[in-house]
């Protein structure tokens, strides 16, 4: 296999300087085509990490490195960043009236680029174009944020809880267009385990339940992250899997 794409080494989850580490020494390797779904307790540091990756909070631990293509984070000025990466945030706030096709056709660094018209059909979203962006409903807004994400171009999509607010029909649409993106990773935190289930294809876990054996993160590819014993671990309560007569999955708390 090539080179990772995405490369993490003994990097600390630490949403301030001089704040306590969420995590100690997350490390890991992304290809195109792989997407990421990061899970944790609410305040784990899952939106932390996503910053991090952006570089928009500094590297911390011993050692700590984060390449991007084989470029160091650290290295990259703001340009280069905006061409690797985009980030999309949990619940973007909005400050000017501006219609939804002219806010995306701002993000749209190219004229080859993904268009706001492809990125908004893809979605659900094409009927949106001529709406307000401070009128939007949660939901339509946070459509609206992806197909932003989208139309920048970046080979890299850090996204902050992109299925939020979503209706079950939308969130399985958002999920089955990141499943085509063969050309880019994709790194997306979210709680609804299930849709991490069908969307992943690795899990990074942050965090664990008051008393457990005191680690504080887990990698594996979705089959071996999401059992039992780790999610309990992670959640603190306990988890079965129920399987349907036609062989569909679905993880529930017990």
């Amino acid at each position: 296999m090539s080179a990772a794409w995405l490369r993490v080494e003994a990097l600390d989850v630490v949403a301030a300087p001089g704040r306590a580490p969420l995590a100690h020494g997350v490390t890991l390797e992304l290809q195109p085509g792989q997407r990421l779904g990061l899970l944790g307790r609410n305040g784990a540091g899952k939106s932390t990490l996503l910053r991090q990756l952006a570089g928009l909070l500094p590297l911390a631990g011993a050692g700590a490195q984060v390449w991007l293509d084989g470029h160091a984070l650290p290295t990259l000025d703001a340009p280069s960043l905006a061409r690797l990466r985009a980030l999309m945030p949990a619940q973007p706030r909005d400050r000017f009236h501006l219609g939804v096709q002219a806010l995306l056709e701002l993000a749209q660094p190219h004229a080859n680029a993904v268009t706001a018209r492809e990125a908004l059909q893809r979605l659900d979203a094409w009927t949106l174009r001529d709406r307000d962006v401070l009128a939007l409903s949660a939901g339509e807004r946070q459509r609206v944020a992806l197909a932003q994400a989208l139309v920048q171009g970046s080979p890299l999509l850090l996204l902050d809880e992109p299925a939020a607010f979503q209706d079950p029909a939308h969130q399985r649409t958002m999920g089955a267009m990141l499943q085509t993106l063969a050309d880019r990773v994709v790194v997306f935190c979210a709680h609804d385990v299930n849709w991490v289930a069908r969307y992943a294809t690795h899990v990074l876990g942050i965090g664990g339940a008051p008393g457990d054996d005191g680690a504080d993160w887990f990698f594996a590819p979705r089959a071996a992250a999401l059992q039992p014993e780790p999610l309990q671990r992670l959640y603190g309560c306990a988890w079965t899997q129920l399987v349907d007569a036609d062989g569909h999955h679905a993880w529930v708390t017990v």
